[in-house]
């Protein structure tokens, strides 16, 4: 262990930390709610966006991949950057096969 890291502190306050984010997200999940925020329109927009954002973080890691591999030899980065990359593709074809059951 690392001098001054407590480890019972940060037992207590992760759990506390994690409760905290949850009822916060029930409050404004409930507001919302009430308010009529999660309509269609909600829905469209947010899946353009999502689906915006995962092309450009994989535009971004292929450029990122390509750069460490002209700076540095083959080592820790590279294989990071691969098993993230291998992750991003596979949350991608196992989404596909979801959303193609379900429509």
């Amino acid at each position: 262990m690392h001098e001054g890291f407590e480890l019972g502190s940060f037992l207590a306050g992760l759990p506390m930390g994690f409760l905290v984010a949850a009822i916060i997200l029930f409050f404004s999940w409930r507001k919302g709610k009430k308010e009529r925020r999660f309509d269609e329109r909600f829905h469209a927009i947010h899946n353009w966006a999502r689906s915006f954002s995962w092309v450009v973080t994989t535009i971004v890691l292929l450029v990122t991949w390509a750069v460490v591999m002209i700076i540095e030899p083959v080592g820790t980065a590279f294989f990071v950057l691969m098993t993230v990359y291998m992750l991003h593709m596979i949350s991608y074809i196992v989404g596909a096969a979801i959303a193609s059951r379900r429509y």
